[in-house]
């Protein structure tokens, strides 16, 4: 029986400024499943995704693939979880496409010949092996995203973490991301306010409200519950 992706219990954590961002969130995500994270600006989500890789710490218990997250194994956690960003441009910051998704295996000591063939097969594999040698400014949103995933792909985690993946996206572009979504098979965590999104991502949802878990269920479900239509 395989653990769970993620694992937390009890994760508290206060800003410190005082402000209360999560209260007490129990929360499992199981290996290969994809759950949508609802609910409003404010309401917690993006602190309780940066405690999933280990960027925040707060109180409470968070395990990954079974591996309790603490001080002495934050860098094997790291490396488990891939965290994709709500703009591309917090994560692409190389002269060349190529070279920053590359920079995580070659600094990770897998050699520059190495880097380069795992950067080029999983642009490649991506659909934008054409745009290697472009710089990211020049690059679409769309590009961007699929650029700025590929830079976490190729480092191999176990577990997919999407803050608001849609940002900057036009409909063509969301859609071609949610069939890509589709096709990864790592536990995926993804944080949106799109419902329609979330829907073709993500049989079950959680939603958060004043940083707790206010509900979780079908998508649909949560989603007429908290009267969540918004895009």
């Amino acid at each position: 029986m395989k653990k769970p992706a993620i694992a937390v219990r009890g994760l508290r954590y206060s800003y410190p400024d005082g402000t209360v961002a999560v209260r007490g969130v129990d929360f499992q995500l199981e290996a290969g499943e994809s759950v949508a994270l609802l609910g409003a600006n404010g309401s917690g989500k993006t602190t309780f995704l940066l405690h999933l890789a280990g960027l925040l710490r707060g109180d409470g218990e968070i395990r990954i693939g079974g591996v309790e997250l603490r001080e002495e194994t934050l860098g094997e956690i790291r490396r488990a979880v891939g965290y994709v960003f709500q703009d591309a441009d917090d994560q692409l910051f190389m002269p060349t496409v190529l070279e920053d998704v590359a920079f995580g295996p070659l600094h990770r000591g897998d050699g520059v010949e190495e880097s380069i063939r795992k950067a080029k097969e999983i642009l490649v594999k991506l659909g934008i092996g054409h745009l290697e040698s472009r710089a990211p400014y020049h690059l679409s949103a769309g590009e961007k995203k699929r650029a700025s995933l590929a830079g976490v792909l190729v480092m191999s985690p176990e577990v997919l973490i999407f803050d608001e993946p849609t940002t900057f996206l036009d409909p063509p572009g969301q859609n071609e991301l949610a069939k890509l979504l589709n096709q990864l098979p790592q536990a995926k965590l993804i944080a949106t306010h799109d419902v329609y999104f979330a829907r073709k991502v993500a049989k079950r949802a959680v939603f958060f409200a004043e940083g707790r878990i206010a509900g979780e269920g079908p998508v649909e479900t949560v989603a007429d519950r908290f009267h969540w239509r918004l895009s």
